[in-house]
C-alpha cells in the first residue's frame, strides 16, 4: 500500500476516534505567534477618585473565535457586540501617579497591578452598576499581572495612549459555544496591549499581541 494511502487511513481512523467539537483551537496552529494580534478590545474606565479607577473591556476579537462565540444574540438572532451581551469581560483596578509635564501634555505612571477575565454563559444576569460587587460577573477564567507603564496625552486627556504588558498568571478551561477554551492555549506567555482612549479613557479600544513564542 502506498504511504499516502496509509497516512489517509490513519487520519480517518483518528478522526473517527476523537470526539468532534469538544475542543477549540484558538488559531490554526494553536497559540498565537509572537507579536500576532490575539485579542481586540473595547470598553472604558470609570474613575473612583482623582488617581484610581476600574478598567473594563469586552472582546470583539479573541483568536479566531466568531462573534456568536463571544456575544449573546439579540432579538434578531445576531450577536450583540456590547458589554451587556459579552460572555467575557476584562476587569482591572488601577491607579496613576502624575509625572512632571507641560499642560496640556501630561504623563502618568500606571504602577503594576492585576487584571481578571470573567466568563458568564448568561451575561444578561450581570449587575455592572456597582463595580465593587462582582459576584454576578461570572467565573474568573484568567488572571494577569499588568506591568507598570506610562499613560501619555497631548491634549489634557481628551485623548490618550497606553501600552502595557500583561503576563498570564493563571487560567482555567471553560466552554464557549459548546467547545472548550483556555487562554493558556492562546497566549501562554501573556500579551502586550496597545490602547487608545478618549475623555479620560472613559472610552478605550485597541489590540493585544502575544508575548514570546509558543511554549
Amino acid at each position: 500500500m502506498k504511504r499516502s494511502s496509509v497516512v489517509l487511513l490513519l487520519a480517518l481512523a483518528l478522526a473517527m476516534y476523537l470526539p468532534a467539537g469538544d475542543q477549540y483551537s484558538p488559531n490554526a496552529n494553536g497559540a498565537a505567534d509572537a507579536s500576532e494580534v490575539a485579542i481586540g478590545f473595547t470598553g472604558g474606565s470609570v474613575w473612583t477618585s482623582n488617581t484610581t479607577g476600574i478598567c473594563m473591556w469586552h472582546f470583539p476579537v479573541v483568536g479566531n473565535l466568531d462573534l456568536k462565540s463571544l456575544f449573546a444574540t439579540d432579538s434578531s438572532g445576531a450577536p450583540a457586540v456590547d458589554i451587556q451581551h459579552s460572555y467575557l469581560i476584562w476587569v482591572s483596578d488601577f491607579s496613576v501617579q502624575f509625572l512632571p509635564a507641560t499642560p496640556p501634555q501630561y504623563l502618568a505612571l500606571a504602577p503594576r497591578g492585576t487584571a481578571t477575565i470573567y466568563f458568564s454563559a448568561n451575561p444578561g444576569a450581570r449587575d455592572l452598576r456597582d463595580r465593587a460587587k462582582r459576584s454576578t460577573w461570572g467565573e474568573p477564567v484568567a488572571t494577569f499581572v499588568r506591568q507598570a507603564s506610562i499613560v501619555r496625552t497631548a491634549d489634557g486627556f481628551a485623548s490618550d495612549t497606553f501600552i502595557f504588558s500583561a503576563a498570564l498568571a493563571s487560567s482555567r478551561p471553560f466552554v464557549l459555544n459548546g467547545k472548550a477554551f483556555n487562554f493558556s492555549d492562546l497566549i501562554p506567555n501573556g500579551m502586550t496591549c496597545f490602547e487608545y482612549g478618549q475623555n479620560g479613557s472613559s472610552w478605550e479600544a485597541g489590540n493585544c499581541v502575544a508575548i514570546g513564542n509558543r511554549r
